[in-house]
């Protein structure tokens, strides 16, 4: 394994390097025969099929979104690296084995530097699996066969993996078969039981609090929790928007109309009436307080709402 320099470019170099492999087209061909064009784009001379060169204009799309379709794994490397050389044919011959449920993504980390922060590559060859968006596995160093092979059968979608997947195209009933299916193949999985309390929650709320509960506080599961007590409230919505308009709303009665109208949905309004309560001040405003908390985790960080609201509350209580 060779490591990174803190200024973020590898070292230790080779005292004598071979000189930088020539950068031409890559040869989409099978394999190498008469007359074809050399690949030398990569630590390897050959081309294997599932295998790609992306760079950081290409990455979002062939990595990113590429691994909601079948898991990728990126080989960060360098051309001067040895043991990048050693490992890429073995990861090559790997993601072949797996007749194309596998991409294997290759990232010049010379030439792209900026990726290689991202991931926080600290030494090459360095090895990322992406499933579904995310960054869930990886190693560093040239490693046996055998470990290549366990890397990814781990990557890949289990049974219950490939229901959740189903279900997400399904509706009603459909996804309901199919996550009851991946919870009876792996009972903890968290997407699962999380889709099936979402779609449980107006139904059956007693049960989908049951299946998120292993998994709080993770937002998702927070999100149906805080939906599901938000529903129970029997607030008069009418009578509290006659007594705001008014004037003679009290912290109770902000507190209340935020959480009812939040249950219906209209969550611009929720804000402002909670915004309102905790402005206000006395023994509601920290009980308004903790509601806008839970209703910006339903909602996301990145939600225009919440992003609004975060500034108005930090006034409100400063």
């Amino acid at each position: 394994m060779l490591s990174l320099a803190p200024s973020g470019t590898l070292s230790p170099r080779p005292a004598r390097p071979p000189p930088p492999l020539p950068r031409t087209p890559r040869h989409t061909g099978p394999t190498l025969g008469p007359g074809s064009p050399p690949n030398l784009r990569g630590p390897t001379v050959t081309v294997a099929p599932n295998v790609i060169d992306v760079d950081t204009t290409t990455f979002e799309e062939e990595v990113i979104a590429a691994s909601y379709e079948r898991p990728v794994i990126v080989d960060f490397w360098a051309a001067w690296c040895g043991p990048c050389r050693q490992l890429t044919p073995m990861l090559e011959r790997a993601v072949a084995d797996q007749d194309g449920r596998v991409l294997l993504a290759k990232v010049d980390v010379d030439a792209n530097q900026a990726l290689a922060q991202r991931y926080r590559v600290q030494g090459i060859p360095q090895v990322v699996g992406f499933r579904d968006g995310t960054a869930i596995a990886q190693f560093t160093g040239v490693q046996p066969e055998a470990r290549l092979a366990a890397f990814i059968d781990d990557l890949l979608p289990t049974e219950a993996d490939q229901a959740v997947a189903r279900a997400r195209s399904a509706t009603g009933p459909a996804a309901i078969a199919e996550l009851e299916r991946a919870l009876e193949l792996d009972p903890s999985h968290r997407e699962a039981a999380i889709g099936l309390a979402e779609l449980l929650r107006t139904e059956d709320p007693t049960r989908a609090l049951s299946l998120v509960t292993p998994h709080r506080p993770d937002p998702a599961a927070e999100a149906v929790v805080t939906r599901i007590e938000l529903a129970r409230d029997d607030a008069d919505i009418a009578s509290l928007q006659a007594r705001v308009e008014a004037g003679d709303a009290s912290g109770d009665d902000l507190v209340t109309l935020g959480r009812a109208l939040a249950a219906e949905e209209a969550y611009e309004a929720a804000i402002g009436h909670l915004l309102a309560a905790v402005q206000l001040g006395g023994e509601t405003r920290e009980v308004a307080r903790e509601h806008l908390v839970r209703l910006f985790g339903l909602l996301g960080d990145h939600d225009p709402r919440v992003v609004a609201a975060r500034p108005r509350l930090a006034r409100a209580l400063f």
